[in-house]
């Protein structure tokens, strides 16, 4: 139960109609061949996360960019496999080291920048990723000012459905809000978007016991009967490379990202639809809300919030402006398609 309750704190969500933004040694470690040098340059932190990895791998399919994809550890398989995409070279770096990210973000056009609570086996450090940040944003204001940078994707949580009930928040939700403040801060919101993803499917089917869906369960961690927006992480690349293809749209904009708003218990029969069980019970197994509480006390806190007023994605919304820029929302049941198909149940 334990091992659930950590690995569930991801479960992140987003606002969503379109909202302006006020005023507000060698590091590289490996490239890929054929990459253009006349192309404009866009680096990505933590490029072998799930969100980074589906930003390399959509920004290398349209063949305009030049990536660099950094990580601090660019001999990891993740680095590997995404060193042999087109237009993708891989850089040694560290969000809290100031002279690894000037050099992945040298002449750069565009940043996509993320942060996490997760240090080492401590899954949510307030301090450390606000401190990730505020580094980020310190580097990035003095490279804007070099006249290189045009534009900066931050990748953020998505916000409450009602803000009236938006307290009180789990902290690693405040811990992103607060760096879309800073960033403001900085005079960064001219050249920013920000992207606001709600909770991942990945996170249903981590590899660890008691977080993979089976043939007969679909684990989370709030009430069976309550709404909860999820999204595929990948499709964070999509948001993404949508925005650095088309600027003027985007810049300055700041977007709630979800696919689905589904309860517990619909994507426990949605399960059970995709595998095709017509004498097999497919449950919603919820992580009971104690013990949540008492050993990871923020997820109990993210739980509450979900209940409480959920996050704000308008999906209508998203997937107009999707069928407008060519965006292929992966949905839910498309999704489970493709890991059962994989034998990954």
């Amino acid at each position: 139960m334990l091992v659930l309750i950590i690995n569930l704190w991801n479960f992140m969500p987003r606002e969503n109609k379109s909202e302006k933004l006020g005023k507000f040694d060698d590091l590289k470690a490996s490239s890929s061949v054929n990459i253009d040098q006349r192309k404009p340059i866009i680096a990505v932190t933590m490029a072998t996360g799930l969100q980074g990895r589906g930003v390399v791998r959509e920004l290398s399919k349209t063949n305009k960019f030049k990536i660099r994809a950094m990580t601090r550890n660019p001999g990891s398989e993740a680095a590997t496999v995404l060193s042999k995409l087109p237009n993708v070279e891989i850089f040694k770096g560290d969000l809290l080291d100031k002279k690894s990210l000037e050099a992945c973000f040298e002449k750069a056009y565009g940043i996509f920048g993320n942060t996490t609570p997760t240090q080492g086996f401590r899954p949510l450090v307030r301090k450390y990723e606000l401190s990730q940040g505020y580094v980020l944003f310190d580097v990035i204001e003095n490279i804007k000012a070099q006249g290189f940078l045009k534009h900066l994707i931050f990748s953020s949580i998505c916000k409450a459905k009602d803000p009236l009930k938006n307290t009180p928040a789990p902290s690693h939700f405040l811990s992103k809000w607060e760096m879309e403040e800073y960033l403001i801060m900085k005079n960064l919101g001219d050249i920013t978007t920000i992207l606001r993803p709600a909770s991942y499917f990945e996170n249903f089917n981590g590899d660890l016991p008691g977080l993979k869906i089976t043939n007969t369960s679909f684990p989370g961690v709030v009430k069976p009967n309550y709404k909860w927006q999820t999204i595929a992480a990948g499709d964070v690349g999509k948001w993404a490379t949508a925005a650095f293809n088309n600027p003027k749209r985007f810049i300055q904009q700041s977007i709630n990202l979800a696919a689905e708003e589904m309860t517990g218990s619909q994507m426990a029969d949605l399960l059970k639809e995709v595998n095709g069980n017509k004498s097999k019970t497919v449950s919603y197994k919820m992580a009971p809300r104690i013990f949540m509480k008492l050993f990871v006390h923020d997820i109990g806190v993210m739980a509450d919030w979900i209940e409480r007023t959920g996050y704000g994605a308008d999906i209508n919304d998203l997937k107009q402006i999707a069928d407008e820029e060519g965006i292929s929302i992966t949905s839910l049941s498309s999704w489970l398609k493709r890991i059962t198909s994989k034998g990954k149940l």
